[in-house]
Parts: structure tokens; sequence; C-alpha cells
């Protein structure tokens, strides 16, 4: 008989609300947290900021769509800590990327992702 492997789909397994943006909005912790934001839709050309990166944010991951080529996703201490010239990234138009959090600075992983 051959090795069971279970496969998981990591975006079955996120659980939260959605949350549009029509304007710039800075997230809180509270946001993610409490309210349970874990896929938010940047619709438009505004820019979507991250909350400061936080011990009680270790784990989080959030999926970001956005649905404009100049919708951004900013993170104020720059994203894998590399500070102000990796601040922001620009998903382009219907892309989605991954922001994770590890506890010290978030990341966005996704293959397209351009910093600016």
């Amino acid at each position: 008989m051959g090795k069971v492997t279970r496969f998981k789909y990591s975006v079955a397994e996120l659980r939260g609300t959605t949350k549009t943006i029509t304007g710039n909005t800075t997230l809180t912790a509270a946001n993610i947290l409490t309210d349970g934001y874990s896929f938010i839709k940047v619709s438009g050309a505004v820019t979507l900021t991250l909350p400061a990166a936080a011990s009680s944010l270790t784990g989080v991951m959030l999926i970001i769509f956005c649905n404009n080529a100049s919708g951004k996703v900013a993170v104020a201490a720059g994203f894998g800590g590399g500070g102000g010239s990796y601040d922001t990234v620009t998903p382009g138009a219907y892309c989605a990327i991954r922001a994770w959090c590890d506890g010290s600075y978030w990341y966005a992983m996704s293959e397209a992702v351009g910093a600016s």
C-alpha cells in the first residue's frame, strides 16, 4: 500500500473577514486580531498601510488583492526590515500578495511584488 499524503490548501484554512478599502487606509492590530480581517481588497489607486509588526501579530498572514495597477501596500519600517526604500509594494492590477508577520517584520510574498 502506498504512502498516504495529506495536502492542505492554505486559503481554505484561513478564516476571517473581508474588508474592501476605497481610500487610503491604515490597519491596526485590532482590525486584524479583533475584527478578524484577513482578506483585503484594495479598490482603486489607494494605499493600504499595515500595522507595525508586533509579537501579537506573529504568524498572521493577510491576503491582499489589488484591482488597480496603482494600488499599494505599505509598512512604516519596511518589508523584511529593509527600511524606507522597501516600505511599499505594488502588487499590480488584479494581483494578490500574501503579507506575513514574524512578530518583528512584515514580509510580502508573491512572485510579482515590486518594491518602490
